[in-house]
């Protein structure tokens, strides 16, 4: 329930720098936005930091998938299975607005481990293990289906470049796209705001307060302005993903948890190369994990946005320094010849690629240079008072995207077992996020029709309802409203609107995470020139803040460095 607080960083900033809290974490991806939130609701008087902008690390740069855990049959990991499952089902069930299932058609080749059987019983398997799928999903739109099999003329239909010797068909199951990542992370952010949490992006953890062996905050510094002011709290919770074991080694010395990392790309070609369904296309690589392997990795193509098309994911172990995270040319080649040599008929060429989306999250036990890759398997909550760490510091590790509200939440109950609060149970399985609050879509769309249907289009109100769910009417209740932006389906009103009221620091801000301007492919010079204008209109800036804020969106391509993403001036 909302606080009626405003959500602004001055009021963030004032009330950080004045108040004790009872948790603060450091981090705002999906693992800390969803900690923060879950903490809120729960009734602790919660502060939540980001050094750049809310969910612009590797929370927004992912093959936007929510995985329910088909994987893991292969390795006989019911309980992975099942947990991921129920988290796939946790966010179709609270974010309607920025979620959809989606069908995944795995090819089938000959009669043995690759043919129908083998992947027939996989699928039974599957039914089974996942029979409460739809638990508490409202609406049927949002509901998983049963997995089913492609005669190889069905799958030739949707696939004509996929054809190949011994092909006999596919094998279908469903999973769950995230239409917009950083938007999502975004909306767990705002629901944190409306439960009570104070929170502030551009604020980094420079170190933390520690007195006689126990925490007691946070030294902050505000990036915008450059000042440095304490946050006190009773705990910490570093969800700073892969920059976590620098907090720590900023604090005490010693970098912690010393966790091995893997790169994570994904590409955004702009070619329609699939129709309504992704596909799966296997590559030389072989699963070290699997007991059971119908053969080496896939890489999944999906479709997004009528014209584009996401393939993912390519991994490898990384052992640089998160700051200095980057994608080379010679690893986008590696990728695409990889792609393009498990199906040569897709003939995807680097001009193709439009956005490089890559980000660090926990790995398995490899040696670099390996290419049969071991992932990680759970995620990372650490109490480092049990590790000769300081008292009241934890660390929460999310292991992939679709189990970050989990992550919080069991981070959550490990802190309220440490401490002995008596906290009630999570309930952000539960809780529709910011904007979520709305029956059936097609009502949704037929309110925005009624109100805007006569100057825009449907394309245009579909994006609406999918970007602020029941929160629309927020932003179109003043000029501008009907006004599209050149060479865009956004209109004057959503800058407006983003720049007064969503905490927005930078035009990327804008147009890559509470938009989705530029996710597919860099804007036009004149949309940007828009945008920068009508943003600095609002936020005072002057000629030349508008010029570095285009170069600094414009930088962002083909891959925003964790650089690229920090404030300056």
């Amino acid at each position: 329930m909302s606080t009626g607080r405003t959500f602004d960083r001055a009021s963030a900033l004032h009330d950080l720098s004045r108040e004790t809290f009872d948790l603060l974490v450091i981090g705002a991806g999906v693992g800390g936005a969803c900690a923060a939130w879950d903490a809120a609701l729960r009734g602790l008087r919660v502060a939540l930091l980001e050094r750049s902008d809310f969910g612009s690390g590797a929370s927004a740069h992912s093959l936007k998938i929510l995985h329910g855990g088909i994987r893991y049959l292969q390795h006989l990991d019911i309980v992975r299975l099942r947990e991921s499952c129920q988290e796939r089902t946790a966010f179709l069930r609270i974010a309607p607005h920025l979620t959809r299932p989606l069908p995944f058609a795995v090819p089938t080749y000959g009669f043995g481990l690759r043919g129908k059987l083998p992947l027939r019983i996989a699928f039974q398997l599957l039914n089974v293990f996942t029979a409460d799928r739809n638990r508490g999903v409202e609406q049927t739109s949002q509901h998983i289906q049963a997995p089913f099999l492609l005669s190889r003329t069905e799958f030739l239909q949707r696939f004509p470049l996929f054809d190949g010797p011994g092909l006999t068909g596919a094998g279908v199951f469903f999973d769950g796209h995230i239409l917009n990542p950083p938007r999502l992370v975004y909306s767990i952010v705002r629901s944190a705001h409306a439960a009570g949490a104070v929170a502030a992006n551009y604020c980094s953890a420079e170190r933390l307060l520690v007195r006689g062996g126990s925490v007691e905050g946070v030294v902050v510094r505000d990036e915008v302005s450059g000042h440095e002011f304490d946050v006190r709290s009773r705990v910490v919770l570093n969800a700073a993903g892969p920059f976590a074991p620098a907090v720590h080694a900023r604090s005490v010395g010693v970098a912690h948890p010393e966790v091995p990392l893997s790169r994570d790309m994904a590409l955004v070609v702009k070619r329609q190369l699939i129709g309504d369904m992704a596909v799966a296309v296997q590559t030389r690589y072989h699963d070290p994990d699997a007991w059971l392997s119908r053969g080496n990795r896939h890489v999944f193509m999906v479709p997004w946005r009528q014209s584009f098309t996401l393939i993912g994911v390519n991994s490898r172990v990384y052992d640089r320094s998160p700051f200095d995270l980057d994608v080379t040319e010679e690893e986008i080649d590696g990728f695409l010849n990889e792609v393009n040599e498990a199906c040569p008929a897709l003939a995807l060429a680097r001009d193709d690629v439009k956005v490089v989306n890559a980000g660090l999250l926990p790995f398995g036990e490899n040696q670099p240079g390996l290419k049969d890759l071991s992932f990680g398997k759970r995620s990372i909550i650490i109490d480092h008072a049990e590790r000769n760490g300081p008292n009241g510091l934890f660390t929460v590790m999310s292991v992939r995207w679709t189990m970050g509200r989990a992550a919080g939440e069991h981070a959550v109950d490990a802190i309220n077992r440490k401490l002995g609060l008596g906290l009630s149970p999570s309930s952000t399985a539960t809780t529709r996020v910011w904007g979520g609050n709305f029956g059936a879509r097609d009502a949704l769309l037929d309110a925005i029709r009624r109100d805007l249907g006569g100057a825009v289009d449907d394309i245009t109100i579909q994006r609406i309802a999918d970007t602020y769910g029941n929160e629309w009417r927020s932003v179109f209740g003043r000029g501008d409203r009907e006004s599209l932006l050149a060479d865009s389906s956004h209109t004057v009103a959503e800058i407006r609107h983003a720049a007064r009221e969503d905490m927005v620091v930078t035009l990327a801000d804008i147009v890559l995470r509470r938009l989705d301007i530029g996710t597919a492919e860099p804007p036009t010079e004149e949309l940007l020139a828009a945008c920068a204008r009508i943003a600095g209109e609002e936020l005072g800036w002057s000629s030349a803040r508008r010029q570095s804020e285009i170069a600094r969106v414009n930088a962002s391509y083909p891959f925003a460095t964790p650089a690229s993403q920090r404030f300056s001036r």
